[in-house]
């Protein structure tokens, strides 16, 4: 910092490579502070908000894939601190379990979890080897020695004389592919000065998989088609944000806290982009939200669900009936899952099964777990011609609890357990409809409509 200053220079940013804000971040900043400019400004480290840890998550579990085998635990090695952000490492451990990577473990030399805990986590496993490895950016002195060390406390020591074959790799993740990517993108948005935000907003789902093939798809599609905008996510379901919340270690905001975020930093213009189906309650809710934030940006724009005009139900139609080709046979009757409201939007359902039916497809049935029409009404129209095969499918963006449970489950009161005992060979297909390219296209078109509009 003192030689900055006596070369005079008065711009510029300063990139931190730590991964979380603990008292050597804050040293850093303490120093910064005494140091007199005009520009200087300062990247955030590697775990800031819930993308970071989705982020964190693909980038540890793609570098050690090649160790990731079934009697095998992979346990990463920390420094831990007294600091309240030694909380991070917990939240990392939910995520990489929430994300079924429950043979992941993680611990701290000098916080908690100790080896000692990682050790008895690892015994109530079926892991007979121990693949041990750095969290830390740099596989520095003590990755050499408190980890991988000879001495009696070192942790191969410890899970070696435990009765595991135990293998180190002294591998920083500053070496990792994604974890550099991240530490870029973070000094990027400093120059960048990125103020306008598009917010995903989205029902929700507390299914980790359907939500990175279906959400997490909607919105990379749109960061690729507008790398201008910050894109961020929110939630209507607070349900489903507790549940993360405390499950996962999972903070998503809804859009009263997104919103009230963005003006405390001082976001000029703002998209609202749901990903509802249709503007039934939670797109009421949503815009009801948003309705108090007017006046608080240069600009606050609200675009549409999937479905608005006679474009996009055909679109939809299409979609579908192309995604689901392959269980189109002779004799097949395929039956559309949609959540239903007591919303006077629940007229999409009857709107859109007419729209399949004047196209041709007179072997598609809609019914909703939640309104009309019910499991019962589309039972009595598949009777009505003689099919032998069910397939079940989500008419969701993700596929969830509905589709896991209601659609697909062994419950009798599941669809599936309704069009079995009526003597339908019965096939479940979880695919949640932002998982088709085809319709994240109809959400495109809509925010392109929003933005140019």
């Amino acid at each position: 910092m003192n030689r900055l200053a006596s070369d005079g220079v008065r711009d510029g940013v300063m990139q931190r490579t730590h991964g979380k804000p603990g008292y050597a971040y804050n040293g850093i900043s303490d120093e910064e502070s005494g140091y007199e400019s005009e520009g200087l400004e300062t990247g955030n480290p590697v775990f800031i908000s819930d993308e970071d840890y989705d982020v964190a998550v693909e980038a540890l579990t793609e570098e050690t894939a090649e160790y990731n085998t079934e009697d095998t635990a992979i346990v990463f090695m920390s420094y831990g601190t007294e600091h309240v952000s030694n909380a991070v490492y917990e939240r990392l451990q939910k995520r990489l379990h929430a994300a079924g990577y429950r043979n992941y473990f993680i611990g701290t030399v000098e916080g908690s979890p100790t080896v000692e805990d990682v050790l008895n986590e690892v015994q109530g496993s079926c892991a007979k080897r121990v693949v041990l490895l750095p969290l830390m950016i740099v596989a520095d002195d003590c990755a050499g020695k408190d980890m991988a060390g000879d001495e009696k406390q070192s942790w191969k020591t410890v899970f070696f004389d435990a009765g595991y074959e135990v293998e180190c790799v002294p591998k920083g993740t500053g070496e990792y592919e994604g974890i550099r990517k991240l530490q870029v993108s973070r000094a990027r948005a400093v120059m960048e000065e990125k103020k306008d935000v598009i917010l995903v907003v989205s029902f929700g789902t507390s299914y980790y998989q359907t939500r990175k093939k279906t959400i997490e798809a909607i919105e990379k599609d749109i960061c690729a088609a507008y790398p201008g905008y910050e894109v961020r996510r929110a939630f209507t379901s607070q349900t489903i944000i507790n549940i993360l919340n405390k499950r996962d270690g999972y903070d998503i905001e809804n859009v009263a806290q997104a919103l009230s975020r963005m003006v405390r930093e001082g976001v000029r213009n703002v998209i609202l982009q749901p990903t509802h189906v249709m503007t039934g309650c939670e797109y009421d809710d949503m815009v009801a939200e948003a309705s108090g934030f007017y006046g608080k940006f240069d600009s606050l724009k609200i675009s549409m669900p999937v479905l608005v005009d006679d474009t996009d139900y055909d679109a939809l139609v299409s979609v579908i009936t192309e995604e689901t080709a392959s269980y189109d046979t002779d004799g097949t009757a395929l039956v559309l899952m949609g959540h239903g409201t007591e919303h006077n939007a629940n007229e999409t359902y009857a709107k859109l099964q007419i729209k399949f039916t004047d196209a041709g497809h007179k072997n598609y049935f809609i019914g909703t777990v939640e309104a009309v029409p019910t499991v019962e009404d589309v039972l009595s129209e598949v009777k009505k011609q003689s099919f032998s095969k069910v397939v079940l499918l989500p008419l969701m963006i993700v596929a969830g609890d509905h589709a896991t449970n209601d659609m697909s489950g062994d419950d009798e009161d599941s669809w599936k357990s309704i069009f079995t005992r009526e003597g339908y060979e019965v096939e479940c297909v979880l695919r949640g409809m932002g998982e088709y390219p085809g319709i994240r296209r109809i959400i495109l078109d809509h925010l392109r409509a929003t933005i140019t509009g």
